[in-house]
């Protein structure tokens, strides 16, 4: 019996935009920053965790082609599993 995969490489086929409707709804109140505001998540926020926050503070640059800039500092916790953050938007 043979069971050899066969796997076809195919051109130009588009990527489709990623679907970021419950990413975007649930970080909504980041897009409603002024530039000096910040605010933290730690154990007190359950529907956050300040990895997840982290993240996609991080990401937002990528994401969204933004000119907004954050700046995230841990407060609580070693910096590979923080247990608080603060999160600014400095631009």
């Amino acid at each position: 019996m043979n069971n050899t995969n066969v796997i076809t490489i195919e051109k130009n086929v588009p990527i489709p935009t990623p679907n970021l409707s419950h990413t975007r709804n649930k970080y909504l109140f980041v897009s409603n920053m002024e530039i000096g505001d910040s605010f933290v998540i730690n154990g007190n926020t359950p529907d956050f965790t300040p990895s997840s926050v982290r993240s996609y503070i991080y990401g937002l640059p990528y994401k969204t082609k933004t000119t907004r800039r954050y700046a995230v500092r841990t407060l609580k916790g070693g910096s590979k599993s923080p247990s608080a953050i603060r999160v600014w938007r400095i631009k």
